[in-house]
This record gives structure tokens, sequence and C-alpha cells, in this order.
């Protein structure tokens, strides 16, 4: 594999991170942003930004009130003259390897925390969304559920279609394994807005960056790529749901809602479920 090289983003105005929780991943200038949960093994969500980099909006559309700890790497837009504002959602390895860089990240947030938290889960809005999915289909076996939210691309689960619409020559293209065992066991949520049907800024035909003569195969909307995603993942044998928001456009803020409910509710059952194991051992 190789390693992560450390290239300057160049940083934005104004700045995402701005008044936020902030950290530069040591010896590096990428950076995130942590805040710390109410406990100190608080479960952990790392939640990917879209192109409009909206860090705040993460922070607080999935708070819980401190039931969880959240990390929210910055993708920079530009780096060193160069527009890589898309690069992190296909993994690309031009510059940047983003699964050792994830991985990096994630090491140091958790060594900054009190304790290494209890669970792991991803949140992705837009182009987030696609990072988290394609993130997961290397690293599934690490994490208790992954919520991909409106994006924009998908990788389905088709090994006779090409790295990213599909799975063929991924490892190749990505110079890691993927993680099909420890995706059939991924929890997967899929939101979309019902009204998310624009069909710019989705389709990525060929000669555009990171387009592909496959990038229609799952639809023209970000609802069609949802509907998609979920039956192939669902054929797959992943445990996937998808939810219709009602009313909704293309917007973070209902998204992050319904996210943290669906946060909620797993954090209840896993709670349901200690405590059922705890009652078993004592009887």
């Amino acid at each position: 594999m190789n390693p992560t090289p450390s290239p300057v983003p160049n940083l934005p105005t104004p700045d995402p991170l701005s008044e936020l929780p902030a950290h530069a991943l040591a010896g590096t200038c990428w950076r995130y942003a942590l805040r710390a949960g109410r406990d100190a093994d608080a479960p952990l969500v790392i939640a990917a930004h879209g192109s409009d980099r909206d860090v705040a909006g993460l922070l607080s559309g999935l708070d819980l009130e401190g039931a969880v700890s959240l990390l929210v790497p910055l993708f920079p837009a530009h780096c060193g003259g160069e527009d890589i504002s898309d690069d992190y959602k296909f993994l690309n390895l031009g510059a940047t390897n983003y699964l050792e860089l994830m991985d990096r990240i994630l090491r140091e947030a958790i060594d900054r925390l009190q304790a290494r938290p209890r669970k792991l889960f991803l949140f992705g809005f837009s182009g987030g969304a696609q990072f988290v999915q394609r993130f997961a289909l290397f690293r599934a076996k690490d994490f208790a559920g992954v919520i991909i939210a409106a994006p924009g691309s998908v990788t389905l689960m088709r090994d006779d279609v090409a790295w990213w619409p599909g799975l063929k020559d991924a490892e190749e293209s990505v110079m890691e394994p993927l993680d099909l065992t420890g995706l059939k066991a991924l929890r997967t949520a899929i939101l979309v807005g019902a009204d998310d049907r624009s069909s710019s800024l989705v389709n990525r035909g060929p000669g555009a960056r990171f387009g592909s003569s496959d990038a229609g195969l799952a639809g023209a909307t970000r609802v069609d790529k949802a509907r998609a995603l979920h039956m192939s993942l669902s054929a797959f044998g992943t445990p996937a749901t998808i939810t219709e928001l009602p009313g909704v456009g293309h917007q973070l803020a209902p998204c992050a809602e319904a996210a943290s409910q669906i946060l909620q509710d797993w954090l209840f059952e896993e709670r349901a479920s200690t405590n059922s194991s705890i009652v078993r051992r004592q009887s």
C-alpha cells in the first residue's frame, strides 16, 4: 500500500473549521473536528461532509445531546493549486490515499479521547455519502453501522462492472482488499429526500473527472441511486434499509435529523442487548 503523502491543502475562505474543536493531523496539514461525547467510551460517529464542506452542520445535526463523540474530517477542495474537491468521494489515489488518511485521522482522534469508543459508526451526506459507502467497502468489519444520505453516485455490488460504478478491479484500483465478509454483517441505512430528483451534478459520463461509461447504471437522480444501492446491497446480503424523506430535497438538516433517530435506535438496541446479557449472566 502506498504511504499517504503530506500535500499542503489550500485553506478555504471562510474556514469550515473556524471556531470549531479542530485539530491538525500530526505531521501534516490535514485537519479534522472532534467533539467528545458525554461518556469516556461513547460511540464515535465519523461524519463526512458533502461538497459544501458544512462541518458545523454535521456537528450540530448529529449531536445527540452528547450521546456520541463526533469526528468530522475536512477534505479540502484544493491542494497545491490543484482541484481535488471530488477526490475523497472516489478514494482517489492520485495524490492522497484516502483510506490510509482516514485510518490515521481515526487513530489520532481515538488517542485524543479519554477511552476507546465502544462502537464506531459512519455517516455521510451527498459527497460524504459516496465516501462512507466506498470506505465501508474496505473497512466494514471496523464499524457497527453506516448511514448513507443522498449520495450523488453509488458503487453497486457487481463484479462485472468496473470500479467505481461496480467492484471489478476495485482492489487493484484502491490497492487494498475489499471487506465483503464484513459488509454482509454491516447494518446499513440509506436516506434520501423524496424530492431530491435533480440530475445535475450527479452523473459523471466519459470525459468528466472520475467519469465512467457506467456512471448512469444506478439511475439519473439521487432517489434512483439510493434505491439502486439498496436493492444491490440487499441482494448481496447486507442488512440494508432505505427511507425516502417526504417533502425533502437535497438538504443536510433533515437527513441529519433522520440519521440521529436511526443512531438513537441503534444505541437503544445496543443497551437493551447489553442489559439482557447481564440479566442472563446473573440468572
